[in-house]
């Protein structure tokens, strides 16, 4: 999974790179990504006792960490910035990029350190956890949705730009709830704290974003 996370980034930059308009930003967003990723890894292995445990947990924490950005940076957006094309839309789309690349190195250390890269034991842990074993199923899904979301935007811009609002709705309705589930639900101390105050934020950002519409009632007018 790693292999794909970077090879994910390798072809992001590519294509950034083809772009004129926003180039230099895509290049340094890429080394910010990069370099955001690097430094956790080796301050995780240089200072942890238990080093399977804190990549695991530190990896997820950068990957919310720039999902919650990406969020609130596609709030913000308005309809030319979906297809990259502007300053916005290139730090949304890194931003989306990189909190993929992050969770995709979670993975990794997650089935390494603690599932030896069985699925019968990561379902079994999963079923110790919230008593539905099946709700790794829901994991891959989410796994899968978000890297095809990922790829779609870098690989066809003008038709992401252009694809029906429920696309996107459903998406991160569905990604929403199974991050809430795992930040708040099934967590506690400072994640469930962290969790919380992102959805607050998100919340907020949402209220005074563009995408903010409140119609009269009985009238259909905004």
């Amino acid at each position: 999974m790693e292999s794909l996370a970077w090879g994910c980034c390798f072809a992001a930059l590519k294509i950034g790179l083809m772009r004129p308009h926003t180039r230099y930003l895509d290049l340094a967003m890429a080394l910010f990504g990069a370099i955001s990723l690097v430094v956790v890894l080796w301050l995780t292995c240089g200072l942890s006792v238990e080093t399977g445990d804190a990549l695991t947990r530190n990896t997820i924490r950068l990957s919310l960490a720039w999902y919650a950005a990406a969020l609130v940076s596609m709030l913000r957006l308005e309809q030319p910035g979906w297809n990259g094309q502007s300053a916005g839309g290139s730090i949304a789309r890194w931003c989306w990029t990189w909190s993929v690349i992050a969770y995709l190195v979670h993975l990794a250390m997650a089935f390494h350190y603690f599932h030896d890269w069985s699925h019968a034991h990561a379902f079994e842990h999963t079923r110790q956890t919230s008593g539905f074993g099946e709700g790794i199923f829901l994991s891959y899904l989410f796994t899968l949705l978000w890297i095809s979301d990922a790829m779609w935007w870098w690989l066809w811009p003008d038709g992401y730009a252009q694809r029906p609002s429920l696309v996107g709705y459903s998406l991160h309705v569905f990604m929403l709830f199974i991050v809430f589930n795992g930040m708040v639900v099934f967590a506690s101390g400072a994640i469930r704290w962290a969790g919380l105050l992102m959805y607050v934020v998100l919340f907020v950002a949402w209220r005074f974003s563009p995408h903010w519409q409140m119609k009269s009632p009985g009238t259909g007018k905004t």
